[in-house]
């Protein structure tokens, strides 16, 4: 394999990859609908204390399409005795 077409495919696999993360999240609402076929990632914030933070999950739906969702992850060692 050539040096040019390894690159073209190294910059095709990575453009590919870089497409969800520039994609803005939606954020999550109770209720709805999600078609999750595979996660490609989960991205949480650390939260400071006893604050909720926003985590975003990366996932690609059963029609091969990537999306990203944010929700509000609950800061569970604020709730330990």
């Amino acid at each position: 394999m050539t040096i040019r077409k390894t690159f073209a495919i190294l910059t095709l696999t990575l453009g590919a990859n870089a497409g969800v993360f520039a994609q803005t999240a939606t954020p999550y609402q109770y209720g709805m609908d999600l078609d999750i076929d595979k996660v490609i990632s989960v991205d949480a914030t650390p939260s400071n204390g006893g604050q909720n933070s926003i985590a975003t999950l990366a996932y690609r739906d059963s029609h091969g399409k990537e999306q990203k969702v944010s929700y509000i992850r609950p800061n569970t060692a604020a709730n330990q005795n």
